[in-house]
């Protein structure tokens, strides 16, 4: 079982909304951008399947908590592809975004509490993570 999955259960034009339990357990709501069959830059989330986690420092998100990033391995197609925070489809390329409320922001869908959200996140798995074999599971419902 992945440590980490993620269950797309709202699916707009522009973003894919998700449920993100840990060991099984609910835990937040995520928001990527939108699934599409043709990948666009910076505006299609992953696509379904399992990935291998890591560490990796990010010269723009590493530098506010002192701290290496949930890395999201192996992505067709993708790289560099991280866990952290935000509020819209505006604030990621890919990446998942956590909150613990869904909710609207500059009239655009997005998730909410984002920063403390993460860092309860982080603390959660970090350490799993960081022992190695875990992984991340993108599934529709």
């Amino acid at each position: 079982m992945a440590l980490i999955k993620v269950e797309r259960f709202l699916h707009h034009p522009d973003c894919e909304i998700s449920r993100v339990y840990i060991n099984g357990e609910y835990f937040c709501f995520s928001i990527e951008d939108a699934f599409r069959t043709t990948k666009i830059k910076g505006e299609t989330c992953i696509p379904y399947g399992t990935y291998p986690l890591a560490t990796r420092w990010s010269p723009r998100f590493s530098k506010t908590y002192n701290h290496d990033m949930i890395w999201v391995q192996n992505v067709p197609d993708f790289e560099f592809i991280l866990i952290h925070w935000g509020n819209t489809i505006s604030d990621t390329e890919g990446c998942l975004i956590i909150g613990d409320k869904i909710g609207v922001v500059n009239q655009k869908d997005a998730v909410l509490n984002s920063r403390a959200t993460y860092q309860k996140f982080y603390a959660r798995v970090i350490n799993q993570i960081k022992a190695g074999g875990q992984s991340i599971e993108y599934s529709k419902i």
